[in-house]
């Protein structure tokens, strides 16, 4: 699973406009908007008074344009939605519930949460794909991964999942939008950018096994 200062660290070269990134009982009573919080769902310390290494990466963002019209979206990559506390703190701070997808996209074996959301994240804040509407822009993330409650073919979705962290100067044939290849330099490795057969290792997917 990605560390907080791995995920610091990608989201700047993904134009990600993170504004937190931390244990849910870290977040901050004041949200701002068009910001990207990435939250891992554990408390910073436990029952036992240890501190926590953190389970589980999700996120939510509000936008509120120009014309003032609020949405909120909770992304977690296994479809669950938010837990009280996020959706208390967004009802105070923007009136609105968020909304989330049902979709699971994640399966139980890996531990790619961290970049389930940089590359949701990546998508929602793209300029060149966002539209008004938070939830249709998370819908189209989605549209191109299976969903694991019906599927079975987990690697298709890791397979299209790596291909946000491709290299601009070594494109593959994908189901994206060739503008969103390349996200991160290819002289800039890192973490899961594997050559020995790792998540985001290249090859092309060849169906379900």
């Amino acid at each position: 699973m990605l560390t907080n200062d791995q995920i610091e660290s990608l989201a700047p070269k993904m134009n990600i406009p993170l504004e937190f990134c931390g244990f849910k009982d870290m977040l901050p009573k004041k949200l701002k908007p068009n910001k990207y919080y990435c939250v891992n769902l554990e408390d910073g310390v436990g029952d036992d008074g240890e501190v926590n290494e953190g389970t589980h990466w999700v996120g939510f963002q509000c936008r509120v344009p120009n014309n003032g019209h609020k949405s909120c979206v909770y992304f977690d990559s296994y479809g669950v939605g938010p837990p009280k506390v996020v959706t208390k703190l967004i009802k105070a701070n923007f009136g609105v519930t968020p909304w989330h997808p049902t979709k699971d996209v994640q399966s139980l074996v890996n531990e790619a949460c961290g970049f389930y959301q940089l590359a949701w994240a990546h998508y929602v804040n793209d300029k060149r794909f966002a539209s008004s509407s938070l939830k249709k822009d998370t819908e189209e993330f989605l549209s191109p991964f299976e969903d694991l409650k019906t599927s079975l073919d987990y690697k298709k979705n890791e397979w299209i999942l790596k291909h946000f962290f491709l290299s601009k100067d070594d494109p593959k044939t994908v189901p994206l939008p060739k503008e969103l290849l390349g996200t991160i330099k290819s002289d800039e490795q890192e973490p899961g950018e594997e050559t020995d057969g790792g998540l985001f290792s290249l090859g092309r997917y060849e169906g379900e096994k």
